[in-house]
């Protein structure tokens, strides 16, 4: 699956034992060697990424729907406050 901005991604670790880094792509490019990621990390870097066969794992990110004005607006509800 290819990933596009505010999807989630999952990195395997270099070395056994090494954790799996999280991260959400911002942006996706097209260079010389197919797709590239710009990946704000979990952990506050950001990395640009070309991902091997079997090395990332992209989870669709969270849908937005769009308002009369064609602004993309959160699905997430806002919370109520008392005065």
């Amino acid at each position: 699956m290819e990933g596009k901005a505010g999807d989630r991604v999952a990195l395997d670790g270099k070395k056994v034992g090494q954790p799996k880094r999280t991260g959400v792509i911002n942006r996706v490019t097209k260079g010389l060697s197919g797709l590239r990621y710009n990946v704000a990390w979990d952990d506050g870097t950001t990395s640009i990424i070309s991902p091997s066969l079997g090395n990332l794992t992209v989870e669709p990110g969270k849908p937005t729907r769009k308002s009369a004005n064609g602004k993309a607006k959160s699905t997430k509800k806002a919370k109520k406050t008392k005065r």
